[in-house]
């Protein structure tokens, strides 16, 4: 930026004394107007030019913001998957969201049967401060966090000192050195809250966009966290209390004999499968699980045989296998096999329990989902795309095929948000993303991967020609008004294109031909607007 200050003084300078002395040697004032206009001219390209930089420096940190949070989210998923403990997992959300933001401060409160708020993270505020507001009750007015969970909605204190639901708390603001506090109730679906995520800040700060972001998916992410904890938690529970069935007392028990026949089937595998016992006890072990399973069933006999032959125990044998109901579906449950043995230890059969893995399935399911896709659209984030593409460039390689990528930037939004809000931006941004589905085919992928930008793939094109098209049309959507509770929006957008193979043969040439293109089109449109304001 300096630089460019030092090129427009000198080219200040030297265009005025050249006007000048031009004007003393000719004696003629005519030369002064060709050397102004030279003068404009020169200032207004360089201008441009610095405020070019200026977005390009911006979307730059808006990209590295998006690839932290994304890093982020994964880093949390991966210790729910590895049944890390809440602290721990807390902590690293916390710290992770911190990361993004270094100047903030972070918590997680979590609100028991009870209404009252209990701190679960807060590393880097007072000890002090985590101990005072440990055990407070929920309620409106009781701070941020205390009015968050009372009426389940966020809460923005920009100045701490002077907000009347801080008033009661000044000691605490002194203990704590904050001046802002921000807080979004954490809810499940069902839109019971479940606790808060808060971010502090030592001076009066109003939260952008990028924080309003942060601090929405950063709650999102610690339902799932939470979630997850309470339901390992209730399991403890409930094996506890039904410790006297030992430790393969968990679902459905069933024996069976040494020639493969069920001797004992418990009452509560009606429940699972819809079949009765009676149902049940006349059925062989490949007429009740997939064939997939079955080939599982049939190593583990083989294999327990082998032992048997050798003069060893039978061995024991934990698995996955899927089950069929009576009513055609399938039902995915944990089978433990271990042999049963007589006063002599002598094997005279086989134990097996089943445990339904239905709730713990979805819930893997729903992370692995949170993982690949936007949390505010649903579409697929920017992992998930760019699985796909790799995938369409292998398929277009191998079958000589053109494929077509799109990368498109909304106009126009920024102004959304700040006169009507954020709530209008993501509603907003839910829409435009409905309109591209809508617009696209169904085997197209369109993905948001930060902000008010999206990528669209084409895997299967006849040709570029067809993309340029759909290109178009979706301009066109997009520039038709939006309704968003009855308030009329009107934005458009800007699309970069570039297809295989005429444009590149990897995904980075690619996007970074798309990229070129969305932003020459952009700057088209900056310079047109320019024109006719002129």
């Amino acid at each position: 930026m300096k630089l460019w200050r030092a090129l427009f003084s000198g080219l200040l300078i030297t265009t005025t004394a050249y006007v000048h002395a031009s004007s003393l040697l000719s004696g003629n004032s005519g030369w002064l107007f060709p050397g102004f206009a030279a003068l404009f001219i020169i200032s207004a390209a360089l201008i441009f030019i610095i405020r070019g930089n200026r977005k390009l420096k911006a979307l730059v940190i808006a990209g590295q913001r998006v690839a932290l949070m994304q890093q982020n989210r994964g880093r949390v998923l991966s210790m729910i998957v590895e049944q890390a403990p809440l602290q721990k997992v807390l902590d690293a959300l916390v710290e992770g969201a911190e990361h993004m933001d270094p100047s903030a401060r972070c918590t997680v409160l979590l609100l028991d049967e009870q209404g009252i708020l209990h701190v679960a993270s807060a590393p880097h505020l007072p000890e002090e401060y985590n101990a005072a507001i440990d055990g407070i009750a929920a309620g409106y007015g009781v701070g941020s966090c205390g009015t968050a969970a009372y009426l389940g909605q966020r809460v923005i204190v920009e100045d701490v000192r002077v907000h009347p639901y801080w008033q009661p708390y000044q000691a605490l603001v002194d203990i704590a050195g904050i001046r802002s506090c921000w807080s979004e109730p954490i809810k499940n679906r069902q839109g019971k809250v479940l606790g808060t995520f808060a971010i502090y800040h030592q001076e009066v700060t109003a939260p952008s966009e990028q924080d309003i972001q942060l601090i929405s998916e950063s709650a999102a992410l610690a339902e799932i966290v939470i979630e997850r904890s309470q339901a390992i938690e209730a399991l403890k529970r409930s094996e506890e209390r039904h410790r006297l069935l030992a430790d393969h007392a968990t679902d459905v028990i069933w024996t069976m004999d040494l020639n493969g026949h069920f001797t004992y089937i418990s009452p509560s595998a009606e429940k699972l499968t819809g079949f009765t016992v009676t149902d049940l006890m006349q059925r062989q072990m490949r007429q009740l699980v997939a064939p997939e399973s079955y080939i599982q069933v049939k190593l583990q006999m083989k294999k327990a045989a082998k032992a048997l032959q050798n003069g060893e125990c039978y061995p024991d044998y934990v698995g996955e296998v899927e089950q069929i109901c009576k009513d055609g579906h399938r039902v995915w449950s944990e089978v433990k096999i271990s042999g049963m043995y007589d006063a002599k230890g002598v094997l005279v059969g086989i134990l097996g329990v089943n445990r339904d893995l239905t709730e713990r399935r979805k819930i893997e399911e729903r992370m692995r989902y949170m993982a690949q896709h936007d949390t505010l659209t649903g579409l697929p984030n920017r992992t998930l795309f760019s699985d796909r593409l790799q995938k369409a460039l292998q398929y277009a390689v191998r079958h000589k095929k053109t494929l077509a990528l799109m990368l498109l930037d909304l106009n126009k939004f920024k102004p959304v948000n700040d006169t009507h809000g954020h709530a209008v931006g993501d509603l907003l941004l839910q829409q435009v993303a409905d309109r591209l589905l809508h617009t696209v085919r169904a085997s197209d992928t369109v993905a948001r991967i930060g902000g008010d930008e999206f990528i669209i793939l084409l895997p299967k094109v006849e040709e570029c020609h067809s993309a340029a098209l759909l290109a178009e049309k979706i301009q066109h959507a997009i520039a038709l008004p939006f309704d968003i509770h009855g308030l009329s929006i009107q934005i458009s957008c800007s699309i970069g294109l570039a297809c295989y193979p005429q444009d590149g043969d990897s995904d980075l040439v690619l996007s970074k031909v798309a990229d070129q293109r969305m932003y020459q089109q952009k700057a088209s449109l900056v310079k047109q607007a320019l024109t006719d304001e002129s």
